[in-house]
């Protein structure tokens, strides 16, 4: 690839593999082993680690807060689940969050105005909700012009999933690039560190990636979307994509990964900008949605 970026990059260091298909989450089988994770040489398999402050004591991974499974993939410890709040934590660092996001979710994204309910804001409202709780394998796509609710859509989904403790980041592809220019300095490991953020943004479980936009592309932020998006559409990642632009207009190589319908719910947000509703059709209790 252009701009200093290699497809052989793509391969995330030491990344921990997700449980194994057919394993319900939270449960644990006779074959998954206790794990140590070796702090130091003294460290012996049967020595019990102590926990953290303010963290729980797990009796089954001896708060090693790994599990190997009966396929042999290490991974978090499905009962003290202590590994997966502390990746969301990490995660949280890139997230695009405010406290008007916070507050966000399905229950106060408004569909009716003035009486008449939005059918298409309805159909929005729905897919979300439905990517929000069946995520695995999915990807959804919604794109349409500013200021009718899909920045609001996007942190509902957030917010659900994080209440879930599924690990997402929720962030705007400029706060993505900003992210990565950001390690770009003149120490000695600024390639190392590059990669491993950018590799952040290729395996996290769930991407909710907003104001994805052709108008102020550069083949540098052009390669980086597409180096994201392709290796998660490859691996089958849950995605959400949210464009103010056409999906024809943008890049071709990302434009035809974002409109495989095999894989991808699309969805267009016709609805007009909140922005310029009159004011009475605005109103409605003590809150009004987020606009994108």
């Amino acid at each position: 690839m252009s701009n200093g970026l290699s497809m052989s990059q793509e391969e995330p260091k030491n990344q921990l593999q997700q449980p194994h298909e057919g394993a319900s989450e939270g449960m644990v089988t006779h074959a998954e082993q206790k794990v140590p994770i070796l702090a130091d040489a003294k460290t012996t398999v049967t020595d019990k680690v102590l926990p953290l402050p303010g963290e729980p004591d797990c009796d089954y991974c001896e708060n090693k807060r790994f599990v190997i499974s009966s396929t042999g993939e290490l991974k978090p410890c499905p009962r003290c689940n202590v590994a997966m709040m502390r990746k969301i934590e990490q995660l949280r660092a890139f997230s695009s969050l405010s406290p008007r996001t916070a507050q966000q979710n399905f229950d106060n994204f408004q569909t009716t105005f003035n009486g008449i309910t939005d059918a298409v804001l309805e159909l929005c409202l729905m897919q979300a909700k439905s990517f929000a709780e069946n995520h695995e394998n999915r990807w959804l796509v919604i794109w349409g012009s500013r200021g009718n609710g899909k920045s609001h859509l996007c942190a509902s989904i957030y917010n659900h999933l994080i209440q879930r403790n599924i690990p997402a980041i929720f962030i705007t592809f400029p706060e993505l690039l900003t992210a990565l220019k950001s390690t770009i300095n003149k120490d000695a490991t600024t390639e190392e560190s590059y990669y491993e953020r950018l590799n952040i943004f290729k395996t996290v479980p769930v991407l909710i990636l907003d104001d994805v936009s052709a108008e102020s592309s550069t083949p540098w932020s052009d390669n980086i979307l597409f180096e994201i998006i392709d290796y998660r559409y490859r691996h089958l990642l849950s995605t959400v994509i949210v464009t103010n632009t056409e999906l024809d207009l943008l890049e071709p190589r990302i434009s035809s990964r974002l409109q495989d319908t095999t894989l991808c719910t699309i969805i267009e947000n016709a609805a007009p900008d909140y922005r310029i509703r009159p004011l009475h059709v605005k109103k409605r209790q003590s809150f009004t949605p987020g606009i994108s």
